[in-house]
């Protein structure tokens, strides 16, 4: 139970390890609901582009609509999205930059460099003053 709470702590910042943790978790289990989707419904691969999927989520509205894909793997997405833009924002204060440099994150096409970028961010010197 301690490790769960630890886990979702949030005390508004992230650090680079949190970050590339967070990031490659959230990857790894969008993937895996993803190919769980693919495998028990292979038919579903037909009307829709997983990987274009991965890099613009807007291509799975009209599939979506159609009944082409389902529904589950929507809301991944959105649930993704979401929490790599949540992530993005923690990291970006952490490293003293403007929070929505981190909203760049749920940009499609633009959240990988985004991604890079304040993953590698050295953290923000403290001091003193911060406190005041």
């Amino acid at each position: 139970m301690r490790t769960l709470q630890r886990m979702l702590h949030c005390d508004g910042r992230a650090t680079r390890r949190l970050f590339a943790r967070n990031v490659a978790m959230l990857g790894l289990g969008k993937a895996a609901i993803d190919l769980q989707v693919l495998h028990l419904r292979p038919d579903l691969a037909d009307g829709w582009s997983w990987p274009m999927s991965w890099l613009n989520p807007f291509t799975l509205i009209d599939p979506w609509l159609n009944g082409e894909v389902a529904t589950l793997v929507c809301l991944t997405t959105f649930a993704f999205f979401a929490a790599l833009a949540w992530n993005a924002v923690h990291r970006a204060r952490d490293a003293g930059w403007s929070h929505w440099i981190g909203m760049l994150a749920a940009v499609p096409f633009l959240f990988v460099p985004v991604i890079l970028i304040i993953g590698w961010l050295p953290p923000r010197k403290h001091s003193v003053w911060d406190l005041v």
